[in-house]
């Protein structure tokens, strides 16, 4: 099986529209675009990122050209529909800052950047945000030390101090956090919900009724293999639903690689997903040629083929010609709720991720970069240019407003109960293995209880973890 790993991580607030979209498609090709779009913001948006520009401080740069690696393009070039972002705005105003977009693969990014270290030929930068750059990138020489350039307890990063302090190497930091993401949320059709006679997952969380149990009886009860009707589809079901138990199977704590296969708490989610699993509610990929429905992510949802879409906030976070497939959002259709935990947890824990960037080991422009990172942090913790995200939503992408208000609720969530899963940021062995262990227990075809998959697993995955942890050390 071939599973399709985007998962894109939200960029800052309005970015999270401009490159996150376009995680859950695959890219091809090792070029490069160079070409701004000629894309602004309304003037009155346009006025607060003048402003934030006048009073934020100013670095000195040389070069004001930085070069972005990566598999999605940071400039609005996904769709004609697509907004700017107020970070990449802001980087246009302060700098004259432009960034060229050096394309690869997700399949073939960690070679290819490979390649060009080798070749003296370094892009500038690489995004944090699917959690496998660290702390490999750091281990290869792939990337390096920000220290230099950003000064983590300033009064711009100080907030974020915390989650930054988690992608130190060595002593140093590697890894710029903007922000912590949610990785993933629970989409649905509210029009489909009401159809099939079934409770509104927000406001069943709203009353704090919103648990592993309430969502499993809703899948059992939808699904209808007859009329191909599946209530779970996508690729992040597993890996959301083994992080809500609170752990993640791969941690880091204090620099150290954390092997949680014999934790409790997964063991309680893994065996609460087989039970489920049993009952055949998941999409059948394994027939499909391994592909979701119609290989588009949300297809399904609005239809009434599928109940829920496990996925980034990203795959909704875009313009109307994307989330199509989800609903007409403008017209109330399409919601979210957190992931469901256990029912007896003692948290709403939030599986998450982390909205940062990566220097690259002999980057051309540094500074170059450090500024952009300053202006996605600023961006960020600035009310107004919050605002123009939040409008821009309602007014682009058609977001209501409980919408956005469930979004900030899984934020604080998220800030307050954060769950990392760190195995594709290990090496690509330890992903490998992680990935058929988690996913294990819900195989659509050939599913299996924890026990057994925890008895065939352990001894590969605790040989791999002393293997690079010795590394760190």
């Amino acid at each position: 099986m071939k599973a399709i790993k985007r998962t894109a991580a939200a960029v800052l607030a309005v970015v999270m529209s401009v490159g996150f979209a376009s995680c859950g498609s695959k890219s091809g090709g090792d070029g490069s675009s160079s070409s701004m779009p000629e894309k602004k913001l309304e003037a009155d948006q346009q006025d607060v990122v003048d402003s934030l520009a006048e009073d934020m401080e100013t670095r000195t740069l040389e070069n004001s050209e930085i070069k972005w690696f990566s598999f999605y393009d940071i400039n609005p070039t996904a769709s004609e529909d697509k907004e700017i972002g107020a970070d990449l705005a802001l980087f246009q105003t302060k700098y004259n800052g432009k960034i060229t977009y050096i394309q690869t693969t997700w399949d073939t990014k960690f070679d290819d950047l490979a390649a060009k270290l080798m070749a003296n030929d370094s892009p500038d930068f690489v995004g944090a945000d699917d959690m496998d750059m660290f702390p490999r990138g750091a281990i290869k020489n792939m990337i390096q030390p920000l220290d230099d350039y950003i000064d983590f307890d300033s009064a711009l990063w100080a907030d974020m101090k915390s989650a930054n302090d988690q992608f130190v190497f060595k002593g140093s930091h590697y890894v710029a956090v903007s922000r912590v993401d949610p990785s993933y949320i629970w989409i649905y059709n509210k029009n489909v919900i009401a159809d099939n006679g079934l409770d509104d997952p927000a406001e069943l969380y709203a009353k704090g009724e919103w648990n592993w149990d309430t969502m499993s009886a809703m899948c059992k009860e939808f699904v209808d293999a007859d009329a191909d009707k599946w209530a779970l589809d996508g690729w992040y079901y597993e890996n959301a639903l083994t992080e809500s138990s609170g752990k993640a199977l791969i941690a880091m704590e204090n620099g150290n690689i954390v092997n949680n296969i014999e934790s409790p708490e997964i063991a309680k989610a893994q065996n609460m997903m087989y039970d489920l699993q049993k009952n055949n509610v998941v999409y059948p990929k394994h027939e499909r040629d391994w592909k979701v429905r119609g290989d588009v992510f949300g297809t399904g949802i609005a239809s009434g083929l599928t109940l829920f879409y496990p996925i980034g906030l990203w795959a909704i976070e875009d313009a109307p010609s994307v989330t199509e497939p989800y609903g007409d959002l403008s017209a109330g259709e399409v919601m979210f709720v957190p992931v469901p935990c256990a029912a007896d947890s003692d948290a709403q824990y939030v599986p998450s991720r982390i909205h940062g960037f990566c220097i690259c080991k002999g980057a051309k422009n540094p500074e170059g970069v450090a500024a952009w990172m300053d202006c996605t942090r600023y961006a960020e913790t600035d009310a107004d240019a919050h605002a123009i995200t939040i409008q821009q939503y309602k007014d682009k992408y058609g977001w209501t407003d409980e919408m956005l208000e469930m979004r900030e609720e899984i934020y604080a969530k998220a800030a307050a109960h954060p769950v990392f899963e760190f195995a594709t940021g290990v090496s690509q062995d330890i992903s490998n293995i992680t990935d058929g262990i988690i996913k294990k227990t819900m195989h659509p075809g050939d599913p299996a209880g924890w026990a057994q998959t925890v008895e065939e697993n352990k001894n590969a995955l605790d040989y791999l973890i002393e293997e690079a942890q010795s590394k760190i050390e």
